[in-house]
Order: structure tokens, then sequence, then C-alpha cells
């Protein structure tokens, strides 16, 4: 009974996963649709149907039971979740395993490949160099969002406007905090899709990715002070110093554990020649999508941050040491991996949405959607003139400045200056952003576009389904975030197009092109850069001693333009020569002025 059970399981997921795939096909296909309804709204509008329709037909009271042995049985760690019901009631058993929405399944399922992936397809140069700008938001802001949140909903309970709805002050806090996580998954979703341009989406993506692994913290902390606090065992500055070491080794561990198993695992494909082998090659490759972030997980890290950062390293360290058809089968099957896990995340979440009914908190809904708007707004503008202003130099306007020795001296021989050289004087200590720093500038439309696209999605509803019941509010808290995510989803994801259009934002940018044009403008340099040529690559890259050059050139490349892939395509077209003897001759001649060609410039880019 039981292997049956599985299978209609497994036949209903697979049947919806092909609706949705076939209804994403057709809204691409519609322009107009797709400007309001984005490919995230639209599956999670087709989880909410479906979620409907089963619990009318199941009835609605079983349904509602079905779900909350799922969440009981998940929080209670039952792996035998098939014995829940007697064999008479498997189709409740069916729904209660399609229609929960596990944490679990969330954080070691879907999400690695997802963030794997996006730090596998980032331009790497651009990240860094709004690394300062993403930082401060993803930090500094996502403590200012949860805080601000918090304490907003705690002066309208005491304004008495929830109600009789009275959550703890530690519950509103702890709210704020998990409210305060932007989903990489809906801010991939929108943005992406619109190609915008590429500074502002890696303003925005960069942030939602550093955020989640900062608010988890910030909701884990909160939710052990509230624990405490409910057992009367509360020690704040226990707790507070707690939080700084914790997250200070998150900050530092999690990024660093990414590159450094990205690293050694160049090494292992440097060492072990898998070229002939491609499936074994290509199966070793795609493991990196999981690994870390377990490996992250086990030493108590981030693992969103380190598999973001394995992603990264992993472009840049590994792949040149793969086959080229290894290459660009591992590049299809993350995108593809990581595209079916965002879809079954909104599938998912769309088909938990009707098990909490008549369990909602309106008043709390609504105060704190707004609450979580502020807060963001508290973040983003603050911080981006701040940072705005900290790119600002001293600078000296060469057409009136007071340059001239003669003329200083002899202003200060008759005490008194002109109103001219006055102003001249004044223009000296005039601040600018100098034009090498323009590009890192946050302009008021790209602050517009970072407070309204920091979409709530699945990160904050798996944080609700683990909120304390100390109170007995973890039902409320958990509808609550299901409806402001719906809402940040559906109605906020669908008027972004709208926003672009109104703040007049580039869309439709070819990235590639950019990067490209970008570069030619700016040249990678620095100590960090000259180091990873002299040095990193020496250990992990396979050199040109094995026939394979890869060795980059400083400054941009593009990941999918190694040299390593311009050596084969010319092995490629070589092969095309027909294949006598006197032709075989002359292939190997050709190959080996390649290889020594190939060395030359090698040496020549090291001196």
């Amino acid at each position: 009974m039981e292997e049956h059970k599985i299978s209609v399981l497994f036949l209903a997921i697979v049947s919806l996963l092909a609706t949705v795939l076939v209804f994403a096909k057709g809204l691409h296909d519609r322009p107009k649709l797709n400007s309001f309804l984005s490919e995230p709204g639209m599956v999670l509008l087709v989880g909410i149907a479906v979620s409907l329709v089963v619990s009318f037909f199941a009835g609605f009271n079983d349904f509602v039971d079905a779900n909350e042995a799922a969440a009981a049985a998940a929080d209670a760690g039952d792996d035998n979740i098939f014995k829940m019901y007697d064999e008479n009631e498997a189709g409740e058993s069916i729904l209660k395993l399609m229609f929960s929405f596990p944490k679990e399944v969330f954080f070691f399922g879907f999400l690695p490949p997802i963030l794997f992936n996006s730090g596998y397809e980032l331009q790497r140069e651009m990240f860094f160099r709004h690394i300062k700008a993403i930082g401060a938001f993803a930090v500094i802001g996502t403590v200012i969002s949860g805080f601000s949140t918090g304490f907003i909903l705690y002066g309208v309970r005491e304004a008495g406007w929830l109600g009789d709805f009275e959550p703890a002050t530690l519950e509103l806090l702890t709210f704020g905090a998990l409210i305060a996580a932007t989903d990489t998954v809906s801010v991939l979703g929108v943005l992406k899709s619109k190609q915008v341009d590429p500074h502002l989406f890696n303003l925005v993506f960069g942030e939602s990715a550093l955020n989640d692994a900062v608010a988890l913290v910030l909701f884990n902390s909160l939710s052990k002070v509230l624990v405490e606090d409910a057992n009367n065992n509360l020690n704040l500055a226990y707790e507070a110093k707690m939080f700084a070491i914790e997250f200070s080794v998150i900050a530092v561990g999690s990024p660093a554990l990414g590159i450094i198993f990205s690293f050694f695992t160049a090494i292992i494909f440097k060492k072990m020649d898998l070229r002939k082998h491609a499936a074994i090659e290509l199966c070793l490759y795609i493991l990196l999508m999981y690994v870390p972030y377990m490996l992250a997980e086990v030493f108590h890290l981030s693992g969103i941050v380190t598999i973001f950062f394995c992603g990264m390293s992993a472009r840049r360290y590994i792949e040149p040491n793969l086959s080229f058809a290894t290459a660009k089968s591992a590049e299809a099957v993350f995108h593809a991996i990581a595209y079916l896990s965002e879809t079954c995340i909104f599938l998912c979440l769309g088909l938990s949405c009707f098990g909490y009914i008549e369990r909602f908190q309106w008043r709390f809904i609504a105060f704190g959607f707004v609450a979580s708007l502020i807060g963001r707004a508290l973040s983003i503008y603050p911080i981006s003139f701040f940072y705005n202003c900290s790119l600002k130099e001293r600078v000296t306007d060469s057409l009136l400045a007071l340059d001239d020795d003669a003329s200083l001296g002899s202003i200060q021989s008759s005490g008194s200056m002109s109103s001219s050289q006055h102003s001249a004087r004044k223009r000296q200590k005039t601040r600018s952003t100098p034009k090498r720093r323009k590009d890192r500038k946050i302009p008021p439309r790209f602050m517009h576009v970072l407070w309204f696209a920091g979409l709530r999605g699945a990160v904050a509803y798996a944080c609700a389904k683990n909120f304390p019941d100390v109170y007995g509010h973890e039902n409320d808290m958990v509808t609550s975030t299901m409806v402001i995510v719906l809402i940040n989803v559906l109605v906020m994801g669908g008027f972004t197009d709208a926003l672009l259009n109104c703040l007049q934002i580039r869309m439709g940018v070819d990235e590639k092109e950019y990067m490209k044009t970008w570069h030619k403008q700016r040249k990678l340099k620095g100590t960090f850069h000259r180091f990873e040529n002299e040095y990193i690559y020496e250990v992990v890259v396979r050199d040109v001693e094995n026939d394979v050059p890869v060795k980059p050139k400083l400054g941009y490349q593009n990941p999918t333009e190694t040299i390593d892939t311009m050596y084969h395509l010319q092995i490629m077209e070589l092969a095309k020569i027909d294949t006598t003897d006197s032709q075989s001759e002359i292939n190997s001649e050709a190959m080996q002025g390649m290889v020594v060609e190939t060395k030359s410039e090698t040496k020549s880019e090291r001196s």
C-alpha cells in the first residue's frame, strides 16, 4: 500500500510540474500578460488553485487536519510519515505530503542548487565592485529592518490597534527578524527575466543572497531569547555576546569554506585527469551543488553563503580543469536543476495556502505588511545616502583654483582676497564623486528599486514554520507571513515591471555584451588579482605542461570563453581536416605550434 501511495504522490507532483512548465511557456509568449504577472506569481497561483480545489473536494476539515498533522510530524522529526494514517486513509496521507511545506525540504533540497547556480552565473567582477554596498545592506540593513519592523508593531500593539491579538514584545521582534529576510528566489524570478541594468541586478541580488544568512542568524538568536524569556532563564548580555560571536564566525567562516572547498576540488580535478571519463567527471562536478552546503550546516555555518561563494569560485577555478563537453553540460544541468527547484518552491508554497484557513489575524497582517515596508525603507535610504557620501573625495577646480604661488603670496601679503578669489578657495574644498567611482554610486531610482524589490518569499515562510510556540501564536505568525509573502510575490512582483518603466531603469540588457563594453573602459588590477594570477592559478589550474593552456589574463575574462574552451574549439577545427597520413603530420605540427604559441603568450603575460 505504501508503494501505491508513493506512486500516486510522484505522479501528482510530476503532473503539476508539467502543467506549470506548459503554462510558463504560454506566459512568456504573451508579453502583455507577463508584464504584470511574473513566472513565480503564475506558479504560485497554480498551487493556490490546486490547493483550493483539493480542499473543496476532499472535505475542508479533513484537509486542515492533514496539514496540521504534516506540520506536527515535521516538527517532531517523524521519518515514518506514511504511517500517520491507517491504510484506509491513504488519500489523507497523500494530502498531508503534498500540501505541507517542510522547511527541511526547502533548505536542504531546493535552496542549495538555486544559490549555487546563482553564484555560478554571477558576474564576479560586478559583484565585488559593489561588495561594500552589498555588505552594508545585508548586515546593517537587515538588522535595522528587522528591529524597526518589530518596534513599529510594538507601537501598534500598545495603541490597541491589533484588537484581541496581543503578542509579546519578543514575539514581535522575532517576527520582524524573519520578515526582514528578502527572498533570492523571488528576486531572481522577477528581475532576471527583465534583464535589468547589471549594476542594479547585482546590488539587489547580492544583498538578497547575503541578507538571508544575516536574517536567519538574527531570527535564531531572537527565537532563543524568546524561549529563554518564556522559561524565565533569560540572560540578555550572554545572548547578545553569543549573537556577536556566532555572526562573526559565520561572516568569516562561511565564504571562506566555500572558497576553500572549491580550491581543493579544483586541485582534485587537476590531478585526476577525468576528461576521458565524461560521465564520472560530470557527476563529481554536480555534487558541488549540495556537498558544501551540507558541510557548512555540519559546522554550524551558513550554508546559504557557503554554497553561493562556492558557485562563484567553481566557475573561476574548477571549470578550466574540465573538458569542453563537461563544462557545457554542467552549465546546462546547473541551470535546469535550479529552475526546477525554483518552480517547486513556489508550487509548494501555493499548495500549502489553504491549510490554515480561519486563523488569519487580518489587522496584524495589514500592520505587519506596512511595518515591513517602512523597516525596509529605514534601512535602504539612509545606508545608500551614507554610502554615496563615502565615495566622494576632495577635488580641485583647475580653472578657478589658486595654485599660482605668486598669486597666493600676494594674497597672504595683502591680507585680503577678492570675492572671486574667495569663491575659488571655497571651490577647492568641494567634495565630489570621482569619475573612477561613478559606476559605484547608487542613484535615487536604484534606491527605489532596492526598497521595492526586497520581496519576501519562501525563506521567510520557512522561518515562520519554525517560530517558537511558547505563547500559542505560532499559527498566527505562519498565516501572517504567508499572506505577506503572497502580497509581495503577486502584487509587488507584478508591479515591478511598471516600476522599472516608471523609473526609466534599463531593461533587456545583454549582460555579456555589457560586461565586454564595461571592461574595455576598466581593467581589473590590484594586489588580489596579481596574487590570483601569479600564485593561485599555478596551484589549482592545469597548466600548459599538460597541453591544456588555461592561465587567464589580468583583467576581464568571460567565464564561458576560457583559454581551455578556445583550445578545444581549435582542436575541433583541426579535426575537420582529412585524416590521411600526410594530413595527420600537418595536424600534429599545427597542434604543437598552438601549444608552443600559447606557452610563449603565457610567459609574456607573467613577465
